[in-house]
């Protein structure tokens, strides 16, 4: 499909390939200009590099190492794919070197992301884990911050182990990552020396991009069910992915396995999210929540809210906070944008064996770079953001 990738970039590979390396040409073929563009080799595809060497790639542009990301993420201990960035205005094609070096000579890079998933011990202590199951619905409080969170240095989420699976925000007031020194609840002396907070009140509602069921009138949690997992797929200086997973759900008349897969990138605001089932879905539910009765965006294919609200049921310690939400599914997937309630969602069929993908984002107010002081403003910045992520092409 040509709808996602602005993840991938236009990638020719037309040049050489050595037992030692190989190199690429990469392109913005989009209108507009990209930072932090995330391009992803598949290993697979270079039969001349053995498995072996693999842990040894590294990546150079203009003779210059860049910061770069190994995965293995079909689990074989194994890297998979090689994920790097660049900077690229419209139109710009750049050659990046992919070569085999010693372990002293890969470079370390300053992280981008971080995530964590930590589950509270009797005696008080912390644990971090990169996977956690239960077959009951009791791990919202098990978990410090009640699930998986995973930031770049622009935002945070997180997502509520328990029936709701809701993305709740944590908004940066500065460019950083935080979530290791606040623990997603900052205190008053990280407050003060401008770190950010918890923005938004979730509540029942939809969030920001959570995966939900639809009943016909209204988005539902997934409340019946065999097994329910999160896990950090894998976390680098590049990116963070993490997932939650649900086995055995009882929806639309059948049991199904549904993963649901977030991805963020340094440097940027938004994730991607990927959803796949054991089974055909006739609909799903996706989108944003309205904040504080505030505005709305309604699109086929997008839809956006901003507004003002208290972050916490304490409307004493807390004070009102204005943020945006945004979420776009390409049109290819048949979205269907519906208010109900406080949720303005976009419905969407699934079928076996497919993967749906959609992207989220999210702005606080209180941004030192923001610019957005009303909803038209937020809402013109999400048109041109869902439109340029349409820009870019694989060859």
């Amino acid at each position: 499909m040509k709808h996602n990738i602005v993840l991938i970039a236009l990638i020719s590979l037309s040049l050489s390939v050595s037992a030692g390396g190989f190199k690429v040409k990469v392109s913005n073929a989009g209108q507009f200009d990209q930072s932090h563009l995330p391009v992803i080799l598949k290993l697979d595809n270079y039969s001349k590099i053995h498995p072996t060497q693999r842990e040894r790639l590294a990546v150079f542009v203009n003779g210059r190492q860049i910061s770069s990301q190994l995965d293995d993420l079909n689990g074989d201990r194994i890297p998979d794919e090689l994920v790097f960035q660049l900077n690229l205005k419209a139109g710009e094609t750049r050659k990046v070197s992919i070569k085999t070096v010693s372990e002293k000579k890969r470079k370390s890079f300053k992280p981008g992301v971080y995530a964590d998933l930590i589950v509270k011990e009797k005696d008080g202590s912390h644990r971090f884990v990169t996977e956690a199951s239960s077959t009951k619905n009791d791990m919202y409080n098990a978990l410090h911050h009640h699930g998986v969170a995973f930031e770049s240095e622009l935002m945070a989420y997180r997502i509520y182990f328990d029936n709701k699976s809701t993305i709740d925000i944590y908004g940066k007031r500065k460019p950083q990552l935080e979530i290791a020194q606040t623990g997603w609840y900052p205190t008053d002396e990280q407050l003060k020396a401008g770190f950010g907070d918890d923005i938004l009140l979730v509540s029942g509602w939809v969030g920001v991009g959570t995966v939900k069921g639809w009943n016909g009138k209204k988005a539902i949690h997934i409340e019946k069910f065999d097994k329910r997992t999160q896990r950090i797929v894998t976390l680098g200086n590049v990116r963070a992915i993490v997932e939650s997973e649900v086995k055995g759900w009882e929806y639309e008349g059948k049991k199904t396995d549904l993963r649901v897969r977030y991805t963020l990138y340094a440097g940027q605001r938004h994730a991607i999210c990927e959803v796949t089932a054991s089974n055909d879905i006739a609909k799903l539910a996706t989108g944003v929540q309205q904040i504080g009765g505030g505005a709305l965006f309604k699109s086929s294919t997008l839809t956006g809210s901003w507004g003002n609200h208290y972050p916490q049921p304490d409307t004493v310690k807390y004070q009102k906070e204005t943020a945006g939400l945004g979420v776009f599914m390409p049109i290819e997937y048949k979205p269907e944008n519906v208010v109900a309630g406080v949720d303005n969602l976009l419905l969407f069929p699934l079928k076996k064996g497919e993967t749906a993908r959609f992207y989220l984002t999210a702005s606080w107010a209180r941004e030192e770079s923001n610019t957005f002081t009303k909803a038209g403003d937020y809402f013109d910045f999400l048109k041109v953001w869902s439109t340029s992520l349409t820009e870019a092409v694989v060859e």
